[in-house]
């Protein structure tokens, strides 16, 4: 089943989408306008090394990537996407459909899921994880209600989960405007939370603060897992990871089906996180911390500072130098301090970046490239 959803859903999807990025014949396209495709490299010092591409497009996101190990585990391939076939006629609702897949030696991995949306802002959406073999399945069914009240956005969803043979109700709500965000929601086996804070902006040159707090705990059900804290934060908000329309695939869970940053059950996949390096200007930070469900912590600390952008502004090209400091704990049974140094620049429609950084308690050095196309 898993295979043959593959062959029809997935791999038509991808394959569509980068064929009509190449019949486009300009950037005017409601289709294509604002969108951008997308590559990265990320190799560690052990070998193995991560390949990823993807579209990103008002109508189209999807992509494909690879997990290759040196270290003996088979190669891990992961591919998806998510099309939005009604962008041109909003008086019909909106329609959303996306379907993922992992692949790794025989075993298979498979998710689609879907949402449609009446014009004022009633959807009614569903899904299934089929992952093969004992691990567990997951079916959902939900319905959602999205809306404006003066400056103030809201979503509210209610859904059905069934998990290991158990079902759960559960939901999800958001509310948002220009400068704050917050959110909760609970499925049954994890609640998570975000709070969002984006400062009013005073012009490029100028420090422009965001906040994200980001909480999943996934110990509450059946199935005890960890508990997740992601702290992201910039002095230089420029869209991207720190907007309210990227919160939203985080703040709805799995199952919120937000085309703005569509995300699911299954991982990894295509729809890759940015960089603290890629978050904004002048200085980035990010903490992670994980309490495994055997007590345990892992903790992840990076930082990423542009300090000629606090001298000579953002439009020099010395500007795009950054320099940062890490930690992670344990890695393993001791802490690892490292140091990172790289660039970050967008020169017209093409973006790219690389960064360079080793762990001085390991002795390992990573190396991440990236390049973006904007259309």
């Amino acid at each position: 089943m898993t295979l043959l959803l593959f062959k029809k859903i997935i791999l038509p999807l991808i394959t569509l989408a980068f064929q009509s990025v190449a019949l486009a014949d300009n950037t005017d396209s409601p289709y294509f306008k604002g969108g951008k495709l997308d590559a990265f490299y990320d190799r560690q010092d052990n070998g193995s090394f991560q390949v990823n591409s993807l579209l990103w497009s008002p109508v189209v996101k999807g992509g494909h990537g690879i997990i290759v190990s040196e270290t003996g585990a088979k190669d891990i391939n992961y591919y998806g996407g998510f099309v939005r076939p009604l962008l041109t006629h909003p008086e019909w609702g909106d329609l959303i459909l996306g379907a993922q897949s992992i692949i790794q030696g025989n075993k298979n991995q498979v998710e689609v899921q879907g949402e449609y949306r009446l014009p004022f802002g009633l959807g009614f959406g569903g899904g299934f994880v089929d992952r093969e073999y004992n691990e567990p399945d997951v079916k959902f069914a939900k319905i959602s209600f999205r809306n404006k009240w003066q400056d103030i956005n809201y979503i509210l969803s209610t859904q059905w989960q069934r998990y290991q043979n158990q079902d759960y109700a559960g939901g999800y709500v958001a509310v948002y405007n220009q400068s704050l965000m917050a959110s909760w929601g609970n499925d049954g086996e994890q609640w998570r939370s975000t709070f969002g804070y984006i400062a009013p902006d005073r012009g490029e040159e100028n420090l422009r603060p965001a906040l994200e707090v980001f909480y999943v705990d996934n110990s509450i059900g059946k199935v005890d897992g960890s508990k997740d804290l992601m702290v992201t934060a910039s002095l230089g908000f420029r869209k991207g990871f720190l907007s309210n329309e990227s919160r939203l695939g985080r703040a709805m869970g799995p199952t919120g089906v937000e085309f703005s940053n569509p995300l699911g059950f299954l991982a990894p996949n295509f729809n890759r996180r940015q960089t603290d390096w890629e978050v904004g200007d002048f200085a980035n930070f990010r903490f992670i911390h994980k309490t495994l469900s055997n007590g345990k912590r892992e903790e992840t600390l990076e930082t990423a500072i542009y300090p000629l952008q606090f001298l000579l502004g953002n439009n020099n090209l010395l500007s795009a130098l950054f320099v940062g400091v890490g930690n992670t704990s344990p890695n393993p049974g001791k802490d690892g301090v490292s140091g990172l140094f790289g660039y970050h620049k967008r020169l017209g429609n093409f973006e790219s970046s690389a960064r360079v950084q080793h762990d001085f308690d390991r002795n390992d050095t990573s190396l991440f490239v990236s390049v973006i196309q904007w259309l």
